[in-house]
């Protein structure tokens, strides 16, 4: 069950914060159509009020996420439903094999399968998420993550300007 829930968190952070085109053309990050992204655009204000950024760091991956407090029952309402989701899969009621699900939400599930450790930090300002191996294998899998996720946000931005992605000024994920 707890690999589910972090499952879930770490599709709210990792997910880019757009007014629209929810989609990368390579389908890693595809909120159109992936059966755990797709929580996230039911209240189409979320998005633009939800900043993240994702780090490589020695041990594998860190990502922050803030969520505007006007916004923070939406943000719960689609965790709520992810994770009901997840649980389904966990409990065999639902095949994950039946689902569409972006690049990112697959890779992650196996990441966490794999035995990545997770350890979050909920402070007023933030949430900040610690994906952590010993294993070699894993630290570099997740760091080549943070990198795709990072290059797949920039990608789904072009076009999109700065001040309608983020109407609070602040930045992606570099």
């Amino acid at each position: 069950m707890r690999k589910i829930l972090i499952l879930m968190m770490a599709v709210l952070i990792a997910v880019p914060a757009l007014a629209g085109g929810h989609k990368t053309e390579s389908g890693w990050f595809d909120m159109e159509n992936c059966a755990f992204c797709k929580n996230l655009t039911v209240d189409p204000g979320l998005l633009p009020h939800t900043t993240w950024e994702t780090h490589a760091i020695d041990a594998g991956m860190m990502q922050v996420m803030t969520v505007d407090p006007a916004y923070a029952e939406a943000m719960a309402t689609a965790g709520r439903a992810m994770q009901d989701l997840g649980m389904k899969i966990q409990s065999g009621e639902v095949n994950p094999m039946g689902l569409k699900m972006c690049g990112h939400c697959m890779e992650f599930g196996q990441l966490m399968m794999a035995g990545v450790h997770a350890e979050t930090v909920s402070g007023k300002a933030a949430e900040v998420t610690l994906f952590t191996s010993d294993d070699p294998a894993l630290v570099t899998r997740l760091q080549a993550m943070a990198a795709r996720d990072t290059k797949e946000m920039e990608l789904m931005m072009a076009g999109h300007g700065q001040d309608e992605a983020h109407p609070h000024g602040q930045e992606h994920p570099h």
